[in-house]
């Protein structure tokens, strides 16, 4: 949208080559990739976080392809503690004679 605006006119290839700045921003921002959970707020944040890196990378000098391993990174250090805090939420229910 903000591409958009700045040139007046809408280009299908606008967002092309940003789909792991989108995953990255919604599961830093608390979205699960499995589903149900997230908020808009976590989203925007994680999205403010994912620019903040980028921009301080360009600022370092660090090359593109090295942002996008870093990003990568990110997005897989994001997954493993979604993973973690699941199990322990389903250890908690199972511990407290939850539904299994």
């Amino acid at each position: 949208m903000i591409a958009a605006s700045r040139t007046d006119s809408g280009q299908p290839n606008f967002g092309v080559g940003l789909e792991l700045d989108v995953i990255a921003a919604a599961v830093i921002g608390g979205a699960s990739l499995f589903g149900g959970q997230g908020t808009i707020l976590g989203t925007l944040l994680g999205a403010f976080l994912i620019e903040l890196i980028r921009n301080g990378s360009v600022l370092l000098n660090i090359d593109v392809f090295v942002q996008s391993v870093i990003i990568g990174l990110i997005i897989w250090l994001a997954v493993g503690w979604d993973q973690f805090r699941r199990r322990r939420l389903t250890q908690r229910r199972r511990g407290r004679g939850g539904v299994q």
